[in-house]
């Protein structure tokens, strides 16, 4: 019985999701979509090679920060 336990517990920390994904879509996404607005009102052709990659930056950052809440509790 304790070997399945044992391969039990392994198998529940390899399952771990990470956060880290989402943010970097969803940073890719939310940069993209704040360079098109920023792009409608002002002629900055640079915006659009910072823009997603600052909302990804920011979108990493804020999944490793979610990761480490998850893995403390």
């Amino acid at each position: 019985m304790t070997d399945k336990n044992n391969i039990n517990k392994k198998q529940n920390n390899n399952d771990r999701n990470s956060y880290v994904g989402y943010g970097v879509a969803f940073g890719l996404l939310g940069g993209a979509v704040f360079s098109t607005i920023v792009g409608m009102f002002f002629e900055i052709p640079l915006i659009w090679a910072f823009g997603p990659g600052v909302g990804m930056l920011i979108g990493i950052v804020i999944g490793s920060i979610m990761d480490t809440n998850k893995n403390n509790e």
